[in-house]
């Protein structure tokens, strides 16, 4: 198989209808990325959208990809190449990327996490899928792309794949082939994509064996009453990761005395979310009202049962409030609502949805307040709230989310100090509460958090020092406390000890003393921002080690003394020339 690319590739309608394709999703996606202009370190749809200042760097290649069939459906996962702020899915029939008819070829923007579930497909029809990773580049306005996964086929399957098994037992590649690389656009051009060109061939690709079903969670048993209808017990309350913060056990939701836990109670709530967001004008309302099987409803995906455990519904023209209902689909694990126009309170109710591990509502218009009930969700793994109108406090019981890995709740006017609780979080990896106009000082209990990789709390109101337990952090690689002008005291020297760390933003503050030598054991280190802050003193000759730097800015507001290292020079972005001091010997 030999790669070229889009426009060499394809050819008359085929080429429209993809390049196009193509302008659409970069458009979505640059959406949900917009704020990463705003300030270093900004973040758009998700906290996997680590932005710096222009941020040149390469994108990695998606690896892993997986194909589970389901019933109208085939549920995607990857591993999410390096870099990347959004993943690109594309798929066509197999039969038409045979014959090199790209017509047809569908794309999905997935700005956050690693998975996805294409609903609306044709069972038995088997389906061809790629993906690959994207960022965008401030500096020279144009996406840099990363490299393709191999090509993995499925076919849909009035049998559904347990959601929880996505490997299929067959994933065979549409050929043989080295994966070809996407180059990134040529300036002034439009996009640089490259497409695998596919072999034609009359043998459609083996159908993907549907993984070993699920067993449905166990209804909840009714109290011993007259009253024939059932009634749900509420979900526990989690119990807190272990470490010296009590955390609050929210308020259990109340629960409805129908009979909601059944297929048929499933079908009624996903009635009431279709009138309540403007169905009728959704983008894809395939099969929604009908008769067909709640697993054919374009964006649900459901188990062996029948029962919902996914709702997919991002980037869809959602219009309207969420409706409580919601809260009835007990088998949920997955609910994406992305970049919509939703608005209205998040409803109490999804806190009973115990079995729920992803929640994803950005880039939406809710306003209200974030429920404490979501401090019930003891499944979830992923919280995704950002970019939306939320006001009041982060409730402490988020703290009782043990599993959670992911909480990006920034680009929203909330008010308060960020919560000690949050230090129970123990697996989490990320966490984003970028630009949330927060007070107070940064709690020390963050430096429980051993697996975090990625902190963002840039443009906020903090005060106070920079705790020195953040260096307790040993799998951290970013860190984002920028342009709270407000955190005074030292750089702490404890900071050299971050082996993984390869951004480090400390910009638009009023810290004092001496830049730390410390600093110049990040070997792996490629970007440091301490401009606009009162930093006085030499510039540690240690920090000329720092041989992977492609970001340094030091100035504005400093007044740093002594010499340059002259291999900063050499750095891409740098603001060498405001320090107005002369290269070292």
């Amino acid at each position: 198989m030999q790669s070229a690319t889009l426009p060499a590739l394809l050819r008359g309608r085929a080429r429209i209808t993809v390049l196009a394709i193509l302008l659409c999703a970069l458009a979505a996606a640059l959406t949900a990325i917009t704020v990463s202009a705003q300030s270093p370190g900004g973040d758009g749809d998700g906290p996997v959208a680590h932005t710096g200042v222009g941020e040149p760097e390469t994108v990695g290649q998606v690896t892993n990809l997986t194909a589970a069939a389901a019933d109208g459906a085939v549920r995607l996962t990857w591993t999410p190449a390096r870099n990347a702020q959004v993943h690109f899915v594309v798929y066509l029939p197999t039969a038409d990327a045979g014959a090199g008819n790209y017509a047809g070829t569908q794309m999905v923007a997935v700005s956050g996490g690693s998975e996805t579930v294409i609903a609306g497909l044709s069972n038995g029809t088997p389906y061809s899928f790629n993906a690959i990773g994207m960022r965008w580049n401030w500096v020279n306005y144009g996406a840099v792309w990363g490299s393709w996964d191999s090509w993995v086929n499925a076919t849909p399957t009035a049998v559904p794949a347990s959601a929880d098994a996505p490997t299929p037992t067959s994933t065979p590649t549409l050929a043989p082939t080295p994966t070809p690389t996407l180059a990134p656009p040529a300036p002034g051009s439009g996009a640089g994509a490259t497409a695998p060109t596919a072999t034609p061939t009359a043998t459609p690709a083996a159908t993907a064996t549907p993984a070993a079903t699920v067993t449905p969670a166990a209804t909840a048993t009714p109290a011993a009453t007259a009253t024939p209808a059932a009634t749900a017990t509420p979900a526990a309350t989690p119990t807190p990761a272990a470490t010296p913060t009590p955390t609050l056990a929210p308020s259990p939701t109340p629960t409805t005395t129908r009979d909601t836990d059944s297929v048929a109670g499933d079908r009624a709530a996903l009635v009431a979310f279709y009138k309540a967001t403007n169905g009728a004008n959704w983008h894809n309302n395939s099969n929604w009202l009908s008769d067909a099987p709640l697993g054919k409803w374009s964006g649900v995906t459901t188990d062996n049962s029948g029962r919902v455990i996914g709702l997919a519904l991002h980037d869809n023209r959602l219009r309207g409030a969420i409706p409580a209902e919601l809260g009835n689909l007990s088998n949920l694990r997955q609910l994406h609502l992305q970049r919509n126009r939703l608005t209205g309170k998040i409803p109490a109710e999804l806190g009973k949805l115990s079995n729920l591990r992803q929640l994803h509502l950005p880039v939406n218009r809710l306003t209200g307040k974030i429920p404490v009930e979501l401090g019930n969700l003891s499944n979830l793994r992923q919280l995704h709230l950002h970019h939306n109108r939320l006001t009041g406090k982060i409730p402490p019981e988020l703290g009782n989310l043990s599993k959670l890995e992911n909480l990006s709740i920034g680009l929203n006017p909330l008010t308060g100090t960020i919560p000690v609780e949050l230090g129970n979080l123990s697996n989490l990896e990320e966490l984003e509460i970028l630009d949330a106009q927060l007070t107070g000082a940064i709690p020390a209990e963050l430096g429980n958090l051993s697996r975090m990789k990625y902190l963002n709390l840039n443009r906020n109101r903090l005060t106070g020092r920079i705790p020195v337990e953040l260096a307790n952090l040993s799998n951290l690689e970013e860190l984002y406390i920028g342009h709270n002008q407000q955190l005074t005291g030292e750089i702490p020297a404890e900071l050299g000890s971050l082996a993984k760390l390869k951004k480090l933003w400390l910009h638009d503050n009023r810290l004092t003393g001496t830049i730390p030598a410390e600093l110049g054991s990040l070997s792996r280190l490629q970007h440091l921002g301490l401009n606009d802050n009162q930093l006085t003193g030499e510039i540690p000759a240690e920090l000329g080690n720092l041989s992977k730097l492609e970001h340094l800015y030091l100035s504005r507001g400093n007044k740093l003394t002594g010499c340059v290292p002259a291999s900063w020079y050499d750095v891409r972005f740098n603001d060498m020339a405001s320090l107005g001091l002369s290269p070292c010997d």
